[in-house]
C-alpha cells in the first residue's frame, strides 16, 4: 500500500467533512458521550480544537479526561507528520511574523524531523506531537506542549552509553526550538536520566512545556513492575513523594491490577535536577507488543478500572461510560462519504505533586479514516 496516497486520500475527504477539528468533533458528539467529561469541558475541548485543521483526526488523536474528583482540566493531542496538510498548516503559522513562540518552536521542529536522513529524523522520525490543555473553567487556552517520540529501540536504556549522542541530539533539538541557550544543569540532569534506565525500558518522548515553565519534559517507558519503577527513581535522585507513589503501586500490583501493564514515568527536568511533579503512566502490554492490533485488547482494562475505583483513585461513577471506549471502531455517515473510527482506551495516568496524588486521568486513543471502495 502507498501510505503517502492514502493519507493524502484520507486527508482530502476529511477537508471536505469539515472546516476544523472542532466542527468535526462537534458533529461526532454523540461517540463521546459516554467519556467523562462534563458538558462545559466538552464545549470547552471542541472551542478549542476549532483553530486546529480536520485532518488532524486522521492520525493518532487522544483525548485525557480527568476520572478523579479534583482539577477537571482535559487534555487534548494530536500528531503531525512531516509532508501532511497538517504539518504544511503548523508550519506556515509558525512562519508568519505575528507568531507567537509556540507557534515558532512547533515549525522550527517540523522543519528539523523533515531534513531527509538527517540526524533528528533518523532519531525520532517525522512526527511531532502536540498536547493542549483544556480547562473548562475559562475561555482561550494556552499554547501546547510539544513532544517528539523516539523511534524504538534508538534510545533503549542502555547504561554504557553508546546512545547518549543520539539523545543528546533529540534534547537539542528541543531546546533549541524553545529559542533559549541550553542550560548546562538541565541537560545533565536529563542525560543521567536517560543513563539511569535498565535494559527492556526506553525515552518515549522528549519534549517541552510551551506556556508554562518552558522545562524539558521525558517519557519513560517500559517498567514492568512497581519494584522497577522505585528503583529507576532512587537512581535518579527524584525528590517527590516517593512513599505515595509506592503506596499506589503496592496497592494496586496486589490486586492483580498491574499484572498485563507496562508502566512508564514522565516528569520535567530542570538546573536543579527532576521536578517532584510526576506523572505515572499505565499503557496495556498487549496493545504495545500483540502483533493483532490495537483494537482487541478490551479485556487487559478489566482489573486496572476495578482497581482504581474500587481503591479510591477514580470516582466510580466516572468509570462505566469507559468500556464502550475500550476496544473497537464505528462506522459513520459523513458529508463526503463513510467514515470509519477507530477508538481505544490508550493508557491511564496517576499525577502526583508535592502533596500527594493531585488527580487521575484516563486518555482514549481515536482515528478517523475514510471507507475506500474496498471497504476499509
Amino acid at each position: 500500500m502507498n501510505f503517502e496516497r492514502e493519507w493524502a486520500a484520507n486527508e482530502d475527504q476529511l477537508v471536505r467533512e469539515a472546516g476544523s477539528l472542532g466542527e468535526l468533533l462537534a458533529r461526532m458528539s454523540s461517540c463521546f458521550s459516554s467519556l467523562p467529561l462534563a458538558e462545559q469541558g466538552w464545549e470547552r475541548l471542541v472551542e478549542r480544537a476549532q483553530e486546529l485543521p480536520p485532518t488532524l483526526a486522521g492520525f493518532p488523536l487522544w483525548m485525557g479526561f480527568p476520572i478523579g474528583v479534583s482539577r477537571p482540566t482535559a487534555l487534548l493531542g494530536v500528531s503531525l507528520l512531516g509532508g501532511t496538510r497538517s504539518a504544511t498548516l503548523f508550519q506556515e503559522r509558525g512562519r508568519a511574523n505575528d507568531a507567537d513562540p509556540a507557534a515558532r518552536s512547533i515549525a522550527s521542529l517540523l522543519d528539523e524531523t523533515g531534513v531527509e536522513a538527517s540526524p533528528l529524523q533518523r532519531v525520532v522520525g517525522n512526527r511531532v506531537l502536540l498536547e493542549y490543555e483544556i480547562d473548562p473553567a475559562r475561555h482561550g487556552q494556552g499554547e501546547p506542549d510539544f513532544f517528539l517520540y523516539p523511534i524504538r529501540p534508538t534510545l533503549a536504556g542502555d547504561p554504557s552509553g553508546v546512545r547518549l549522542g543520539d539523545f543528546q541530539v533529540a534534547y537539542n533539538a528541543v531546546t533549541s526550538a524553545l529559542s533559549r541557550e541550553p542550560d548546562e544543569g538541565e541537560c545533565r540532569h536529563a542525560r543521567r536520566a536517560y543513563q539511569a534506565l535498565e535494559g527492556g525500558t526506553r525515552v518515549g518522548a522528549i519534549g517541552a512545556r510551551s506556556s508554562k515553565s518552558r522545562l524539558p519534559r521525558l517519557a519513560m517507558l517500559g517498567f514492568r513492575k512497581a519494584s522497577d519503577v522505585m528503583a529507576y527513581l532512587d537512581r535518579v535522585g527524584w525528590p517527590g513523594r516517593r512513599a505515595a507513589l509506592a503506596t499506589v503501586l503496592e496497592r494496586l500490583e496486589a490486586r492483580g491490577a498491574l499484572a498485563r501493564m507496562q508502566l512508564g514515568l514522565r516528569f520535567d527536568v530542570s538546573a536543579a535536577g527532576l521536578e517532584p511533579t510526576l506523572e505515572l503512566q499505565v499503557f496495556s502490554a498487549d496493545t504495545i507488543y500483540d502483533h493483532t492490533g490495537w483494537f482487541k485488547d478490551k479485556a487487559c482494562w478489566t482489573e486496572l478500572v476495578d482497581g482504581l475505583g474500587e481503591e479510591g483513585l477514580a470516582a466510580p461513577e466516572k468509570l462505566p461510560g469507559l468500556d464502550e471506549w475500550s476496544s473497537g471502531a464505528k462506522t459513520l455517515m459523513g458529508r463526503a462519504g463513510l467514515l470509519l473510527l477507530l477508538q481505544r482506551i490508550h493508557h491511564f495516568a496517576i499525577v502526583l505533586n508535592e502533596e500527594g496524588i493531585e488527580q487521575v486521568y484516563a486518555y482514549v486513543f481515536l482515528l478517523l479514516t475514510r471507507m475506500s471502495g474496498r471497504g476499509n
